[in-house]
């Protein structure tokens, strides 16, 4: 393992060789959260934009586009054997099942929108001693820093440092007053005062250090890049866990650009500030138009002087004057403020691939829903493909670090975890060591460039032209968990249906008694069994009443209902058919050779 110098060094080279990217996320954060402030040296102030927030618009919608739709997994079986098959279905259900209990779909909305705005999705892999399962533990772009090396599609780095900040009164709350002590030479610090705290993470293990800074104070993700010197930092180890896996458990996937890690929205920045700038300048002008500048104006021989003033007409007060006249002078905006403004707008939504539609209107030029699905079609398809195939590939690489760990803390332990969608959730039995025989596998997306809307709709479409099966169409499904088990429900239902039929018709002409459709639904009703079952248990009863009343005995309403019920349930009996033309003939040919000859005359 690296010793806390080395540890150091690296986080000074990296906060280096981050800091253009981590400048551009604070600036990309700042505008989505609301707190940008526009500049205004001409008057030397600043006011909070007053525009459209496309910015915020744009990464919520893309971001849902990209997670509305949840991947699926898939084993490859080695052979074709019942058992092999089980396996597979098992470990492809036990990955659907950590998903689940970790909510992943909640994590992915969180991921797409640090991939669309920062250009960059960080987790890191850790056992869920608590569940006794993998979890991911989504990290924040401003405090990760993986070595260079990481490129657009390779997404585990060889190492990271996390840097992030927490309270003294947390870290003496986790017993780390020592630590504190020697970091800060004091023991009264404020409960509230923040330090910096270093996780490096390779494949030998985490390392977690406690540093601070002689100069400057940081920012909630670490290092504030204008004021802190991070020569100055010393660093004592808090905690070290060495790796049990040896495998990398931090994910860095990130936009795929001609370099380095970018955000989509990096290119609107300056036009945004611009467009702020100008309609807070405009606002000024029209404020000043309302409440125009007052003059006074001396007359011929006299000085004016105020005996009353000067107040501002938003005062409501009146100014009262001597030798002079007041005048006001109108101030109106420039002839092509606003169309500036706007023109500004239209470029971050061409730039940013921020579409109108985005915000529930439609362009103006636009007549029909086939021409709107095309023209949305076309900005953000491409960019929800890209990102959820980064996405799938991945998640590809963390499950195999989920199964290493599963292996290396559970074993040969037997776990049950529930798998389900909606309403519905069935258990599953495994033993990791067991069901894992290898990690190879493969994560993808139903139809990359889709969300769910698009996606349900394409696969009706396709099922109902004849080019999918309707078991393909389930496995694509992301609401259906086990296409399998919701085959056979399907037809489970499909024979209930007739079964149901069946009855009715038979009930409604006298084919069974009466008596015993009222067991039946009697039953049903009282949720006390199913349809089958219930039709099953009348049935069983039956029998044994007729059993019992083998002996002869006096007829009962009850054994000729339970001889009718015989009846009904073996079905409707064959009626004996007339005879054919065949036996017809026959039985012509048989009754003329039965016939007695005459007697002929004698000679």
């Amino acid at each position: 393992m690296r010793t806390p110098d080395e540890i150091l060094n690296l986080y000074r080279q990296r906060v280096k060789y981050y800091g253009p990217l981590h400048g551009k996320m604070r600036q990309i954060q700042s505008i989505y959260n609301g707190t940008a402030e526009v500049p205004l040296p001409d008057i030397e102030q600043s006011d909070i934009p007053s525009v459209p927030n496309l910015l915020a618009q744009g990464v919520d919608q893309m971001s849902g586009r990209i997670s509305s739709v949840v991947p699926t997994v898939t084993f490859t079986a080695k052979g074709t054997t019942r058992t092999e098959m089980r396996r597979v279905a098992t470990a492809n259900r036990v990955i659907g099942g950590w998903w689940q209990a970790e909510r992943l779909p909640l994590k992915m909305k969180q991921r797409a929108r640090h991939l669309i705005a920062d250009g960059m999705s960080p987790v890191v892999m850790r056992w869920d001693w608590k569940n006794n399962i993998p979890s991911r533990h989504v990290r924040h772009p401003l405090e990760t820093f993986p070595s260079p090396d990481i490129i657009p599609g390779n997404v585990t780095p060889n190492d990271c440092i996390f840097a992030y900040r927490r309270s003294v009164g947390w870290l003496k709350s986790m017993g780390y007053h020592s630590q504190v002590f020697a970091i800060t030479g004091k023991s009264d610090m404020p409960q509230d005062a923040s330090m910096l705290l270093l996780e490096y993470v390779d494949p030998m293990g985490t390392q977690l250090l406690l540093t601070s800074y002689n100069t400057g104070e940081g920012d909630m993700y670490g290092y504030d890049f204008g004021s802190a010197n991070t020569h100055g930092m010393k660093a004592v180890p808090l905690e070290v866990i060495p790796s049990s896996t040896m495998a990398s458990l931090v994910s860095v996937p990130m936009r795929i650009t001609l370099d380095g890690a970018a955000g989509q929205f990096d290119n609107m920045i300056g036009m945004y500030y611009q467009q702020a700038k100008l309609m807070a300048l405009e606002i000024i002008a029209v404020e000043k138009g309302i409440f125009p500048d007052t003059y006074l104006i001396s007359r011929p021989g006299e000085v004016g002087r105020f005996l009353d003033g000067p107040h501002d007409g938003r005062s409501g007060m009146v100014n009262i004057v001597a030798g002079g006249d007041i005048r006001e002078i109108q101030s109106q905006p420039g002839y092509l403020t606003n169309p500036t403004i706007d023109r500004l707008e239209r470029n971050q939504r061409v730039t940013a691939g921020v579409p109108a539609e985005f915000g529930g209107e439609s362009s103006s030029n636009i007549r029909t829903g086939r021409r709107g699905d095309a023209v949305l079609s076309a900005v953000i398809d491409y960019p929800v493909a890209e990102a959820q195939e980064t996405f799938a590939y991945a998640l590809q690489e963390e499950d195999k670090a989920a199964i290493s760990l599963a292996k290396a803390f559970d074993g040969n332990e037997t776990r049950t975890i529930y798998v389900g969608t909606g309403n519905s959730s069935k258990a599953v039995t495994y033993v990791a060591n067991q069901v894992f025989e290898n990690d190879d596998h493969v994560v993808s997306y139903p139809a990359t460039g889709t969300d769910l809307n698009s996606l349900i709709i394409g696969i009706g479409q396709r099922v109902g032209l004849g080019t999918m099966s309707k078991k393909t169409a389930a496995t694509l499904d992301p609401y259906v968990d086990n296409p399998e088990f919701e085959h056979d429900q399907i037809i489970a239902e499909g024979l209930e249906q007739a079964l149901v039929s069946g009855m009715q018709q038979q009930a409604a002409a006298g084919a069974i008694p009466p008596l015993v459709v009222s067991k039946v639904m009697k039953l049903v009703r009282d949720d006390r069994m199913e349809l089958a079952e219930a039709f099953n248990k009348v049935t069983e009863d039956a029998l044994k009443e007729q059993e019992e009343q083998q002996a002869p005995m006096e007829e009962t309403p009850d054994s000729l209902t339970a001889d009718a019920t015989i009846q009904a349930m073996a079905g409707p009996q064959a009626a004996i058919e007339g005879p054919n033309p065949s036996q017809q003939n026959l039985m012509s040919l048989l009754s003329t050779l039965r016939r007695p000859q005459t007697a002929g005359g004698g000679v």
